[in-house]
């Protein structure tokens, strides 16, 4: 498991590193995937490695992410891929650990300088937030919270295909939370905008971490109150109500809306 306190020392040719080769994460080929990479070979084997950004302890052996750039994958000793290649062929834990790694790195980028004054930023608070000491200001990393809602009505369901999906799945609805708003008020205001539909008994379920690029879903069931499909074309292509029976291609089982539409399967086979 990780321990979260991130080291504060620069990382020595043996520590294990996540490397970034753009957005897609690179793997040994013959390594497990998602495993990190002494930083040693990074370094003989890339033109570039850059942004070394620590990540935390992982048995008690400090981690780091880093950018690596090349001309040409060494596709010998090296995969490529990106974070959705993780879902499912990891582990949940690998997955989480991953994923904190490509955010601390995109957030140690977009925050070396100060956007308050531009001045430049160091790490403080025992590696937890940068911070600038001309004028004061601390950044601490920031998740976007966004909700994701399954809708039942009696035994059936409301699945959607979201706009440009190329329709690989259809899903639950989904959205970010406002300024000002609650969970609640996120789960019925983005279920009207998106297929004019008015919910209650809005319930809890459980959330996932989701680096793409740093979202933390928040899931919910809702029961259908009143109200006929009216989709937001920018938003959804399709929604549609499916019994469990007859269900179209869903989210695979391990993300949060593979789990809402699972439990409420488990639920009618009760």
């Amino acid at each position: 498991m990780l321990n979260f306190s991130r080291p504060t020392a620069p990382a020595s040719p043996d520590d294990l590193v996540w490397a970034f080769h753009g957005r897609n994460l690179v793997s040994e080929l013959m390594g497990s995937q998602g495993a990190p990479i002494p930083l040693a070979s990074l370094q003989a084997d890339f033109d570039e490695v850059s942004d070394l950004t620590s990540v935390g302890y992982l048995d008690e052996k400090p981690v780091y992410a880093c950018k690596v750039r090349t001309n040409e994958l060494d596709v010998m000793k090296y995969t490529s891929g990106n974070l959705f290649a993780l879902l499912g062929r990891s582990s949940q834990a690998l997955f989480d650990v991953v994923g904190r790694a490509y955010q601390l790195l995109n957030w140690e980028r977009d925050h070396r300088y100060c956007g308050r004054c531009g001045r430049e930023t160091v790490l403080a608070d025992k590696g937890q937030s940068r911070a600038c000491e001309p004028c004061g200001l601390s950044v601490y990393p920031r998740l976007s919270p966004c909700v994701i809602v399954l809708i039942s009505r009696d035994d059936e369901i409301l699945l959607a295909a979201g706009a440009g999906a190329n329709r690989r799945f259809y899903s639950c609805l989904a959205g970010f939370v406002e300024p000002g708003e609650t969970c609640e008020q996120a789960v019925q205001r983005e279920v009207m905008e998106e297929v004019g539909l008015e919910v209650d008994n809005i319930q809890y379920h459980g959330s996932q971490p989701w680096p793409f690029p740093g979202q933390l879903m928040l899931g919910f069931t809702a029961k259908w109150r009143s109200g006929e499909i009216n989709i937001d074309p920018e938003e959804i292509d399709e929604a549609i109500w499916c019994k469990p029976d007859n269900l179209p291609p869903v989210p695979p089982a391990f993300s949060i809306a593979g789990q809402l539409i699972n439990s409420f399967l488990n639920a009618q086979n009760a």
